[in-house]
């Protein structure tokens, strides 16, 4: 897993919790692609060490802080000129108490599963993700499918979730369940997109598109979706590990 690892993805997370904090940092780092993770009891303290500089890439705001309230650390967190993608523990009516109206780079965790944090670390808008949007990309564009097809956006997506762990993860019930709520759609919606792609591939099959599925052992059939995700998974990390 070393050789597929990207550029450090440090996390600060805070909670007056910190028996819960070591256990969301031990995951976070074991099943993350690159994530460094440092925890907080006190909101002072961190944001005294936003405010020295330190470097960080996203704030993940698991509940009440030990000097502070979640609404004190966000209200104050967005009085700094700099500051990280804040992502928020919360649903429901406490969300809108907590985060600001109009606000940005911010975003709401549903839940306290770690692999839905996991993916949404791994998802938020960052130098990582761009590169990754990025190589698939022109990836596709080599095939003669748009970045911007709205299919093409749902493979990329899902290639993004499954280089965020090590673990091997269920096609339709965790792959495709978390790209259906990344763009509010359904299961079936998403699979049929990405499976409509492959036909349109394979209706009129191009020298990129038999040479991508030889080098990643496709084979000469058509692939499936889940075949196809990690396909891709595997020739963008090989890009990465060319460079």
């Amino acid at each position: 897993m070393n050789s597929e690892r990207t550029a450090q993805l440090r996390v600060a997370l805070a909670s007056y919790d910190l028996k819960e904090l070591r256990v969301q940092k031990r995951y976070l780092q074991e099943q993350g692609s690159a994530i460094e993770c440092t925890c907080f009891c006190s909101g002072e303290k961190l944001l005294q060490r936003l405010q020295q500089g330190a470097r960080c890439d996203a704030v993940v705001l698991c509940s009440e802080l030990a000097d502070m309230s979640m609404e004190q650390f966000v209200r104050q967190l967005y009085q700094l000129k700099e500051r990280p993608v804040l992502l928020v523990q919360c649903a429901g009516r406490r969300r809108a108490a907590v985060l600001p109206e109009g606000c940005d780079r911010c975003y709401c965790v549903e839940g306290t599963e770690l692999k839905r944090l996991l993916w949404q670390l791994y998802r938020m808008p960052g130098q990582q993700n761009q590169q990754l949007e990025q190589q698939c990309g022109q990836l596709y564009e080599t095939w003669g499918i748009s970045r911007a097809d709205i299919n093409a956006r749902y493979l990329t997506c899902a290639v993004s979730i499954v280089c965020s762990t090590s673990q091997k993860l269920a096609i339709r019930k965790e792959i495709l369940q978390a790209v259906s709520e990344q763009f509010e759609a359904s299961v079936t919606a998403v699979d049929s997109g990405i499976r409509r792609m492959v036909d349109q591939l394979e209706a009129r099959p191009g020298p990129a598109w038999l040479a991508f599925k030889a080098d990643t052992g496709l084979g000469s059939g058509k692939p499936t979706t889940g075949k196809l995700i990690y396909a891709v998974r595997s020739a963008v990390l090989r890009q990465k590990t060319d460079k």
